[in-house]
């Protein structure tokens, strides 16, 4: 007897990431879980050089403990660098992190559907019902690379599009 599969469910990270890409200004190939390389394999600049990088990654957050609502909080960072300079581009991770700030407050767009993509593979559509900055944006000078990095909380809640408890 073969075990059933587990279902295809989206969860926090790939909703948080699919919120952000879904940020005017932002796009898809903006956003990710992990930095990528600033080179490509073929030695070129990568693209995310030109308009920055976000990622996420949960950081706290409970479900409702009788609805099926998610309620993560998320670390939002975002970067910029100059190659072969030593100065962080302070501003262009500002302007990114300005970018996340404003669509909280967009109430035009909320409950946002959205269908996360990861690795080409599509999740069943998730609502973000609201997004909260948690903790203000700030500079982070840890970085010994020189990139600039801004980072800040944002609590989402969000639900999973046509989901019914038994």
């Amino acid at each position: 007897m073969s075990t059933p599969a587990v279902p295809l469910e989206a969860n926090d990270e790939n909703v948080a990431a699919a919120w952000l890409a879904s940020i005017t200004g932002l796009s898809a190939d903006m956003v990710g879980t992990v930095l990528p390389p600033d080179v490509n394999a073929d030695g070129s600049v990568a693209s995310w050089i030109e308009t920055g990088f976000v990622t996420v990654a949960v950081v706290g957050g409970n479900p409702d403990p009788m609805l099926p609502v998610s309620r993560p909080v998320v670390q939002v960072d975002c970067w910029a660098t100059t190659p072969g300079s030593n100065k962080p581009p302070w501003n262009q991770a500002l302007a990114l992190s300005r970018a996340v700030l404003r669509a909280t407050w967009d109430r035009y767009r909320i409950p946002r559907p959205l269908t996360p993509v990861v690795n080409g593979v599509a999740y069943p559509l998730a609502v973000v019902q609201s997004a909260t900055v948690a903790t203000a944006f700030r500079r982070m000078y840890d970085d010994q690379a020189d990139y600039a990095r801004v980072t800040g909380d944002v609590q989402l809640s969000w639900v999973m599009a046509h989901d019914t408890l038994p």
